[in-house]
């Protein structure tokens, strides 16, 4: 065989090579779907959850404050009845979680008790507890965790609606990845970030709540005032932080 002959032949060879190694990592990252709920689908928070109040302590965070992992100018959407709430902490202290269920005057009325909880730096999961009413399908609830810094209270709030699981169509997933794409298809947040965290623990979200958060980073809506608008942007970035931080 001349070396012209040769050349080519290895040089073939290594072309095949890499396109077979550029197919197989396509094909073993897997591709998650978006959790992109259309625009006349997000119904926006009440005043009761808007963004405000302090920063609160983020030394140990790398400038990230206390965040819900949740959609926050909307209401967000679950249909169990003990769903996982999910927050980002800066440091390892305890919170004080509690309940709300907006009446038919949409006024927050709390149920069930203060739960004081400790937490870990970074991410933080809760299944409502037991201790509580199960949720009612219809309804729209708040969820609210709050820490003390310097004995001024840092406050988060968030809404979801539940609604009715038998609206969904009836699944045996497969694989983490298919259970949070058909979650997040539906627009079932809570769902969603469940799933997703099964591939994870300590604290980190994983490749595919990752994913999810940039998706509800780019969700939140920026309406209001300025002051909301910036505020709101703001949380964004944090989020986006969160993310990146996996």
């Amino acid at each position: 065989m001349s070396y012209q002959h040769l050349g080519f032949w290895r040089n073939n060879r290594r072309l095949t090579s890499l396109l077979v190694g550029v197919v197989f990592l396509m094909t073993a990252i897997p591709a998650f779907a978006e959790f992109n709920p259309k625009p006349g689908d997000r119904k926006p928070a009440s005043g009761y959850s808007r963004t405000g109040g302090r920063r609160g302590c983020s030394s140990n965070g790398g400038g990230i404050p206390l965040t819900q992992l949740a959609p926050h100018t909307f209401i967000g959407k679950t249909a169990s009845t003990r769903p996982m709430l999910v927050w980002y902490m800066p440091s390892s202290q305890n919170v004080k979680f509690r309940l709300f269920e907006f009446d038919s005057n949409a006024t927050p009325k709390e149920i069930g008790k203060v739960e004081e909880i400790p937490t870990i730096i970074g991410i933080n999961k809760l299944k409502l507890p037991l201790d509580y009413p199960e949720l009612t399908v219809g309804k729209t609830y708040l969820w609210q965790i709050a820490i003390d810094c310097e004995n001024n209270p840092i406050v988060r709030r968030a809404e979801f609606t539940v609604i009715n699981p038998e609206s969904l169509a009836k699944r045996q997933f497969t694989s983490i990845t298919e259970s949070v794409n058909y979650y997040a298809e539906n627009e079932l947040w809570y769902e969603a970030l469940e799933e997703a965290l099964k591939a994870t623990s300590n604290g980190k979200l994983g490749q595919a709540g990752a994913t999810l958060i940039k998706d509800l980073a780019q969700s939140e809506l920026l309406t209001g005032s300025n002051g909301e608008k910036k505020k709101t942007q703001q949380r964004i970035e944090y989020l986006q932080k969160i993310a990146s931080d996996r």
